[in-house]
């Protein structure tokens, strides 16, 4: 696994860790910032949806499906359960460029169930929290369950006590709102728990 990367913003970051592929989908691709710096089919899946922008390729299509040989598949700014259900949904790309703004551990644990390992990964400032960039391929993920969750790499980030005190304070929040004796409560103080070997000093 490659050191963890550093962005100024979620964008810089993705196309800093996009390897050259030819045929690059970025599904979802809002304003098509993404796909115009990788060359990048813009996908989405209502045409209203596709960036008003004609230096990219623009096709209407539902996750994936419809797209053949696809070296590199963008999904970000999604849902984890989502992401998920695209890539269950079509053909598997070679390699994938993830991020889900909330619940990223949960992408985390179902990619690895279904087969991907984390190549690298990388952190971005934005709305005073951090976007986790993750680059999988196909494999066996090596590692399990908070390390996983938290990314593999990402307690070696220069930001990662910044990102750890960030999480820990949604899981405390949770833990305040959960009662006690369910699921979610004990998720909730395991997490915190694991967290707590960071210094959780928040970013200034």
């Amino acid at each position: 696994m490659l050191e963890p990367l550093t962005g100024t913003n979620r964008i810089a970051l993705i196309v800093a860790m996009a390897p050259a592929r030819t045929h690059v989908v970025d599904v979802g691709s809002d304003h098509g910032h993404v796909a115009a710096a990788l060359g990048a089919i813009a996908s989405e899946r209502e045409p209203h949806r596709l960036p008003n922008r004609h230096d990219v390729p623009r096709v209407v299509a539902n996750g994936l499906q419809g797209h053949r040989n696809v070296e590199l598949a963008i999904l970000t700014g999604m849902g984890p359960r989502l992401i998920l259900s695209i890539l269950d949904a079509a053909a598997p790309p070679e390699e994938i460029i993830v991020h889900s703004p909330q619940h990223a551990h949960v992408l985390r644990y179902g990619l690895a169930e279904r087969g991907w390992r984390v190549h690298r990964e990388g952190l971005a400032p934005e709305n005073g929290k951090y976007a986790e960039v993750i680059h999988l391929k196909p494999g066996r993920e090596t590692s399990s369950g908070y390390p996983l969750g938290f990314g593999p790499s990402l307690e070696q980030h220069p930001w990662a006590a910044r990102h750890a005190g960030i999480l820990s304070a949604g899981w405390k929040r949770l833990l305040e709102d959960a009662p006690e004796h369910t699921r979610s409560h004990k998720e909730a103080q395991g997490w915190i728990e694991w967290l707590s070997r960071f210094q959780t000093t928040r970013p200034g």
